[in-house]
């Protein structure tokens, strides 16, 4: 009788290697999961819908320049920039922001008066009027600033009589008047304003300085009116 040496094989099946050993898991990147989940359909619709977002917050800074504060920039740009060039060379112009800052920066090197604070306002104000969406015809920047103005006051309204101080008119005239009136008020591409007539006549002067006359434009939404006492009075001591 002979005996089977059963007991060897189960020792020797229980050496056999495991075909049952677990593998290692693929983990998926940081929101890799929630990507493969998506259809394609999906992904795409979500990065349309991104970019439609962007578009809608870019259009609504841009469009974000109050009234008094393009007034201001357009008389910038006709006091300023005019002097060497037509504001037709500004206005055909579509460049984003970036480019309307180096640009900006560029006429400021080259030898535009503007202090930085009215340099980021032209910025802002062409950003928003000249960008790359905006249509073909533009009014003119003249047009414009023509009918932004304000509703003349009956007068010149203050709160009270102003004493113009010469010594503070020097400084205001040579930043915002000279280009055009030249040095020492003696006239260039605007008339001669020392010894001028329209000096004795503030009513006039007045008048024309603030609500702008012929070429020249409106300095109301620049200058205080204690600033236009000032350069009245520096002036009037030519």
């Amino acid at each position: 009788m002979s005996m089977r040496p059963t007991s060897s094989r189960v020792v020797l099946a229980s050496l056999k290697p495991s075909t049952d050993i677990p593998r290692p898991s693929r983990t998926l990147g940081r929101g890799g999961l929630a990507w493969r989940a998506l259809s394609p359909f999906t992904i795409v619709l979500l990065v349309i819908l991104v970019a439609v977002a962007i578009t809608a917050a870019q259009e609504e800074e841009r469009t974000a320049v109050e009234p008094a504060v393009a007034r201001k920039a357009a008389t910038l740009i006709l006091a300023r920039c005019a002097v060497c060039h037509t504001t037709d060379l500004i206005s055909q112009q579509r460049l984003p922001r970036d480019r309307w800052t180096a640009t900006v920066e560029k006429m400021v090197h080259w030898g535009a008066d503007l202090s930085k604070d009215e340099a980021a306002l032209l910025v802002q104000y062409l950003s928003a009027r000249n960008h790359p969406g905006a249509p073909d015809q533009l009014p003119s920047i003249e047009n414009e600033l023509a009918m932004a103005q304000p509703a003349r006051e009956q007068g010149v309204a203050t709160d009270g009589p102003l004493t113009g101080v010469a010594a503070k008119g020097a400084g205001l005239y040579a930043h915002n008047c000279q280009a055009c009136h030249g040095e020492g008020a003696a006239g260039g591409a605007g008339p001669k304003l020392a010894r001028n007539r329209i000096l004795k006549n503030e009513g006039a002067f007045w008048e024309t300085v603030l609500h702008g006359r012929g070429p020249m434009p409106a300095w109301g939404a620049v200058l205080s009116h204690q600033e236009i006492a000032d350069i009245h009075a520096w002036l009037a001591s030519r």
